[in-house]
């Protein structure tokens, strides 16, 4: 173990520096160690925040008996081991005191154990009944239905909701509350998505909320002209019952592509998890069937890919014989063992260099070990089958001071010369954001010359914080008129609306019909969402 020499001149403080939770489940297992996460998430933020003070285990007790948690130091350990489950409220008291933005730990941690979770979760809330009155409800009432709530203000509505049996709001007022913050999800980036999103699963578990809610969710996805299905599609996921199953099957047998990625995704989360009948079967197989027959990139097709995966066995014979490349079948029958899209062998030293580079480049006021932690939700995020794994481990990443820095390597990593690796690399951007290099980013995107990876990079030059160039802006407005695959010219499109570019107004007058109406939705729906309350530029990342 060597000095990192960021406290040069420094005493070096008695004792062994705090080893991190590890989670040891098999990544083949559909669960993971919730607990050992949630305590790997605080432990970082503490150890790693810029105040050096509160990586002292005595100073952080102060500060959280001056807040109301009276623990003592064998509790935090535990905590912080992953030994005992943390209360909702204490990782809000994390958040208050290391200066992290309202709901952005919360929401990761209540998010695993909702998809993840196999033992009872804390019952403790993250908000303490003094903190909400019948005033404050009523004001955030108002503030959600006139579009002005960010994601801390939507959380805690939802939560407030929760806590009674009987909310008495007229029809219409349902109406547009969920009808709001679905099409808020829709648009949101980052932490004002995650927020979101929580906000959504929480009103979807109450049954008053739970109805408009679902109805919501299909008005949104099922519009004729929707742009954006998965982010709000996903909600599903948090609904075992009926209705939910019918309207994913509905989406799969849906003649738009992007709908039927998007139900794709969600019946694998269903699937694996017994939301769905058998009767549905012969349904999932023809869709896996016809989506991995065709000659398509694997990243394209990660979605049935993933069904496939978790078909039963006997669905899987059915259809193995009928796929017209023994490579489809090779890999999904590999991934069915080892539930990642590329053997670990070809890629443990490219996971593990981005894992030691971005943790050397966080900076820190004490010597380091290696992080075990990093290394396996990196595995996850840019390589498990399972794209809700991937897509929960990034955001545990993105929510970690690791951010930054694993940011710059997965752009570093775009420019891989094996395509899924880059597409993932891309993906995987999309959950941790850029890491304040938004105008690195554009430029990548910009001259990215693989068809199939320019998608995904278009996808985050919607999300790119800080606005579009006026040059970039009219080059992408051209070049969406002559692109001829539909991937690529809705990906555009997503750009361009995220982004609010003018160029909408001239593009919703377009002659072609399609893209015509396409520009008309985005006029509508768009700019992105970034709430105010998350930092624009991060700490510097030590090169």
């Amino acid at each position: 173990m060597t000095s990192t020499g960021e406290s040069s001149g420094a005493a070096r403080r008695r004792g062994r520096p705090q080893k991190l939770p590890v989670d040891k489940t098999p990544i083949t297992e559909l669960g993971v160690g919730v607990d050992q996460r949630v305590a790997w998430l605080l432990s970082t933020n503490r150890l790693l925040a810029p105040d050096p003070e509160l990586a002292r285990r005595e100073a952080f007790l102060k500060v959280l008996k001056e807040q109301g948690v009276q623990v003592d130091n064998t509790r935090v350990s535990r905590w912080e081991s992953g030994l005992q489950a943390v209360p909702g409220r204490v990782v809000a008291t994390y958040e208050r005191v290391l200066g992290r933005p309202e709901g952005s730990l919360v929401s990761i941690a209540a998010g695993l154990r909702r998809s993840f979770g196999t033992g009872a979760a804390p019952r403790e809330p993250s908000l303490s009944e003094a903190d909400l009155t019948t005033g404050s409800f009523e004001g955030m009432l108002d503030a959600a239905e006139r579009g002005d709530a960010g994601g801390a203000m939507w959380l805690r509505l939802a939560e407030d909701l929760h806590r009674f049996d009987h909310v008495f709001l007229r029809k219409e007022e349902w109406t547009r509350l969920c009808g709001r913050l679905v099409d808020e999800l829709g648009v949101a980036v980052g932490p004002a998505y995650v927020r979101r999103y929580e906000a959504a699963a929480t009103m979807l578990r109450h049954r008053a909320a739970q109805r408009p809610m679902l109805r919501a969710v299909g008005s949104f996805v099922v519009h004729p002209d929707t742009q954006v299905v998965a982010p709000v599609l996903n909600l599903l996921t948090e609904l075992p019952d009926a209705p939910a199953g019918e309207l994913v099957l509905r989406l799969l047998a849906s003649d738009d592509g992007n709908q039927r990625r998007a139900a794709a995704s969600v019946a694998a989360y269903k699937i694996a998890r017994g939301h769905l009948q058998p009767d549905a079967l012969p349904q999932l197989e023809s869709a896996v069937l016809g989506a991995l027959r065709r000659q398509d990139p694997l990243d394209g097709r990660l979605d049935f890919f993933d069904l496939a995966v978790h078909l039963p066995e006997p669905s899987w014979e059915q259809i193995s014989g009928g796929l017209r490349t023994r490579r489809a079948f090779g890999m999904v029958t590999q991934a069915r063992v080892t539930s990642e899209l590329v053997p670990h062998a070809q890629t443990v030293a490219i996971v593990a260099e981005l894992a030691a580079t971005a943790q050397a480049q966080t900076p820190t006021q004490h010597s380091r070990e290696p992080d075990p932690m990093l290394r396996r939700l990196l595995r996850e995020a840019l390589l498990h089958v399972h794209k809700a794994r991937r897509h929960h481990a990034a955001l545990v990443i993105a929510a970690s001071p690791y951010a930054p820095a694993v940011a710059e390597q997965c752009l570093r990593l775009t420019g891989h010369p094996n395509d899924l690796l880059a597409a993932r690399a891309w993906t995987v951007l999309m959950r941790v954001g850029h890491g304040g290099r938004e105008d690195k980013v554009i430029r990548r995107a910009r001259t990215e010359e693989r068809p199939t990876i320019r998608t995904r990079a278009l996808l985050n030059v919607g999300m790119a914080r800080g606005g579009l160039a006026n040059e970039d802006a009219v080059a992408l407005a051209d070049a969406v008129v002559t692109q001829q695959r539909p991937a690529e010219r809705q990906a555009t499109l997503f750009a361009l609306g995220m982004q609010g570019a003018t160029e909408l107004k001239t593009l919703a007058e377009h002659e072609n019909a399609d893209l015509r109406r396409a520009a008309a939705w985005w006029r509508e729906r768009g700019p992105a969402i970034h709430d105010a309350d998350v930092p624009d530029v991060p700490d510097v990342v030590r090169s």
